[in-house]
């Protein structure tokens, strides 16, 4: 007897919270579902204070793309089972998403309280994605970021991504190493993700093979030999040996060093070569390790390093100069482990044309009101010198901007902060882009199934940033302004709240 298969594609659009299905089921007793809705998916907050970088667009697009294309006699088996109340159940079957879906791109360097994505559509339609969104969202930027701080720490050393069994879930391991190869790192570990989004996986090999022929040193060397044979009879060209199952200098290296001469591979074998350390101390087994390879003319094999590590680890291993050329980096990157929770959040902007605002006693919680997009301002060295979100309709610094004006920032919590860029001395990128159009997915999506294209558009953009922005302690303050229509919008309606409040 089979059961049911009940986690298919769609279910990633009903991987929601109860209250928005609730709320909806009163606004369209309402006769709201037709209200154009606007919301804004950003994050108020990084690990570091500094960015993050962007990666889930895709995710959040295919999404949409499995929502229109799921016939109705499947909503309906999805529907029916978790929610009562008929006439809702009647829409959500019939509903298709026809909105616009803004977003800045996979790879994209984003900034606390932007819009990373924009969702433009029937109040209903908006409002059931929040969840499916920042499910896929959070954990996919979390990831992103905290790759790019420990591919940015190990530079110019490349990262291995390989956290899959630290992963929280499947979606959680196969879509994280998407993430974390978009964040910077050369490769990963994981099948799945290289049948995915045919992105190749590598690996070495773990301290059970090495123990399945048996305890001892002339175990160790049996299972090196035999695994250099069997890789190069499949035409392999990577041969990695882990050396501390039992002693990592005084059988280990030796074990390694002995196998790769005997099958004949040296500094001329076209391949890659070279042996793995994964615990002890790294620093000093790596360089004692580094010398005995020297000696015996392997100077081209190289040392990967693994154990928990971590961007300070990885730091503290630079000052100690240890000898290394690749970090396997597993748990920190796969579950974000220092900062998992990334905190993104889904807002109401904006419906029918009529900006709305979310006060709160915590400043830092306060919306930003509109439909909005962003513009990177770079100077004239071409280095990212502000971001600056404006209105999407009818804004004068957009105007500007596209006139090569002089484009006066200020910051909107000290209006004494305040900078002009002038004509001539700069250029703009705008960070928003349209994906979905009225319900149709436009030819920007498909460049986002491209990963390494996304990855290398994060290393180009990183590249932008002033070393000062881009540190891992206490990074300089990047300059993240409001328009200045955007600014009296959003305290002419705080003024005429705290009047009501005031006057209640």
């Amino acid at each position: 007897m089979h059961r049911e298969v009940i986690l298919d594609e769609f279910a990633k659009v009903i991987n929601s919270d109860r209250y928005q299905y609730t709320e909806s089921d009163v606004l369209l007793a309402q006769g709201f579902q037709e209200k154009e809705a606007v919301f804004d998916m950003f994050f108020r907050s990084t690990e570091d204070g500094g960015f993050a970088v962007v990666s889930g667009v895709q995710e959040v697009i295919y999404l949409i793309e499995v929502l229109n294309g799921t016939s109705s006699e499947i909503k309906r088996k999805y529907f029916e089972k978790v929610i009562k109340e008929k006439d809702l159940v009647e829409y959500l079957v019939n509903m298709k998403f026809t909105g616009s879906v803004f977003a800045m791109r996979d790879g994209e360097i984003a900034y606390p309280n932007e819009p990373i994505i924009t969702i433009k559509a029937p109040l209903i339609q908006a409002k059931i994605l929040e969840t499916p969104i920042l499910n896929i969202m959070n954990m996919q930027m979390a990831i992103a970021t905290k790759a790019s701080r420990i591919t940015r720490a190990a530079y110019p050393t490349e990262v291995l991504a390989f956290g899959s069994r630290r992963a929280h879930g499947f979606d959680s391991a196969v879509a994280g190493n998407k993430a974390a190869i978009i964040g910077g790192c050369s490769t990963h570990s994981n099948l799945a993700t290289e049948y995915k989004y045919s992105l190749p996986s590598v690996g070495t090999m773990s301290h059970s093979y090495i123990q399945t022929f048996g305890v001892g040193k002339g175990a160790e060397k049996l299972s090196f030999d035999a695994f250099i044979k069997c890789r190069r009879e499949r035409e392999a060209n990577a041969l990695f040996l882990l050396i501390d199952t039992y002693s990592t200098l005084k059988i280990g290296i030796k074990n390694a060093i002995a196998a790769f001469k005997d099958a004949g591979i040296d500094d001329n074998y076209n391949g890659s070569y070279g042996i793995r350390i994964d615990s002890g101390d790294l620093a000093y087994l790596s360089k004692k390790v580094r010398k005995e390879l020297d000696m015996a003319g392997l100077c081209k094999a190289k040392i990967i390093l693994t154990n928990s590590l971590n961007e300070d680890v990885i730091k503290a291993l630079k000052e100690q100069e240890a000898s290394v050329d690749i970090y396997g980096v597993g748990d920190a990157i796969a579950v974000s482990k220092s900062n998992p929770c990334f905190g993104g959040v889904y807002k109401i902007t904006e419906i029918d044309n009529e900006p709305v605002i979310k006060l709160s006693e915590d400043v830092i919680k306060i919306s930003n009101p509109g439909f909005k997009e962003v513009y990177r301002i770079y100077d004239k060295n071409g280095e990212a010198y502000a971001d600056l979100i404006t209105l999407a309709r009818g804004d004068k610094d957009t105007e500007k901007l596209t006139l090569g004006e002089d484009i006066f920032l200020r910051d909107e919590s000290f209006e004494f902060t305040n900078s002009t860029v002038l004509k001539g001395e700069y250029t703009y990128k705008k960070l928003s882009i349209e994906f979905v159009r009225n319900g149709e997915i436009t030819d920007d999506y498909w460049k986002l199934l491209d990963i390494n294209r996304s990855k290398n558009y994060y290393l180009a953009n990183l590249e932008k940033i002033s070393p000062e922005r881009k540190r891992l302690e206490n990074p300089h303050k990047y300059k993240v302004n409001l328009s200045l229509d955007m600014i009296e919008l959003k305290y002419d309606l705080i003024k005429k709240l705290k009047k009501e409040i005031i006057e209640a």
